[in-house]
Formats: structure tokens, C-alpha cells, sequence
């Protein structure tokens, strides 16, 4: 397997077209001031795709909002479609959302892993870790092409992987200790 750059797994809502205000569902039970459908903007999105309430989210009921992290995935696929985003071209929107919707899942996994690895010393595990990595960015990448991703068994091979770790030796004694200051 290449060895691929990974993705910054960060969220850059400045370089983002705003695609977690339009793309995902909210549901009020999950901390969202309200009910919205999946692929409809939120009510409080503005033009320029900044929030109207993000100096009170809390305060209007949107917990859920200073909780989410799409881990880079929405300023990755706004810089993919460049100029066009969902709002100028909403001719584009389906495919942009469709892609968003699947770097999302995918960054979701990296950190995952990142978070894993910042936990694991042996290099075994490592290197099953960073393997996994590099297949997920593979898979990123076939995701920009716009090439379909079979999702649900990418998600249960990188669930098996944590699962086979979490039985480890080495994992299971980190479980007893503190985590490790970076």
C-alpha cells in the first residue's frame, strides 16, 4: 500500500460551504434547537454560509452544534468542488452532499484510528493502524472520483480492527492507567 498523505482530521468551518448545516438531519432530542430534514439548509444558515446564532447556540438549544466534528470532511469536499458549491449551483448540490455524506463517514474513521494511535505503543499495532489509515484515504480518494463506497463494510472492518486491538495485551493494560499527555 502507497503511503498517502492523510488528511488533517480537523474541522475548518471558515474554509467550508457549510455542507453539516444543509447535509445532516438534526433531531431536537439530540440537542438540536429543532427538527430538520437531511439535505435542507438550517434556518439560521446565512448567505455567506456563517451560522446567525453561533455566539448562542447553547443559550437557542443547538448543544448538538458545538458537539460535532465532521474531522476535516467539509472543508475537503468544499475545496474538491472549488467555485461550485450547493448554494450557487444547486444543479450540483445531490453529488456534493453524496460526497460530503461519505469523506464524512471516512474522516470519521481516521479519528477514530488517530485517537488509537495516540494510544498504542507497539509497533504491530501500528502498523495495523496506520494500514488501516492508508485504506481509508484510498477509499477517500475513490470517494472525490466519485466512485461509490460500499460504507457499511468499510465500517465493519475498521470496527473489527478496534475490536481485534481492544483484546491486545498492550491495550488491555492502558485501560488501567491514564492516558498519556501528547
Amino acid at each position: 500500500m502507497s503511503d498517502l498523505p492523510l488528511p488533517e482530521l480537523r474541522a475548518d468551518c471558515g474554509a467550508c460551504s457549510a455542507l453539516c448545516c444543509v447535509v445532516l438531519p438534526f433531531d431536537a432530542d439530540q440537542g438540536f434547537g429543532f427538527d430538520k430534514e437531511a439535505n435542507t439548509p438550517c434556518s439560521h444558515l446565512c448567505a455567506d454560509f456563517s451560522c446567525g446564532i453561533h455566539a448562542r447556540l447553547v443559550e437557542e438549544g443547538f448543544t448538538g452544534c458545538t458537539r460535532y466534528d465532521c474531522h476535516g470532511a467539509g472543508q475537503r469536499t468544499t475545496r474538491l468542488f472549488a467555485e461550485v458549491n450547493w448554494q450557487a449551483a444547486p444543479e450540483h448540490a445531490e453529488e456534493i452532499f453524496r460526497v460530503f455524506s461519505t469523506l464524512q463517514q471516512l474522516h470519521g474513521q481516521q479519528a477514530l484510528l488517530a485517537l488509537a494511535l495516540g494510544r498504542v505503543a507497539a509497533a504491530p499495532l501500528r502498523e495495523r493502524l496506520l494500514e488501516r489509515q492508508q485504506q481509508l484515504e484510498a477509499l477517500c480518494r475513490q470517494a472525490e472520483r466519485q466512485e461509490p463506497v460500499a460504507l457499511d463494510a468499510v465500517q465493519t472492518a475498521t470496527r473489527r480492527l478496534l475490536q481485534q486491538l481492544a483484546s491486545e495485551p498492550a491495550i488491555i493494560a492502558l485501560r488501567t492507567f491514564p492516558a498519556r499527555e501528547p
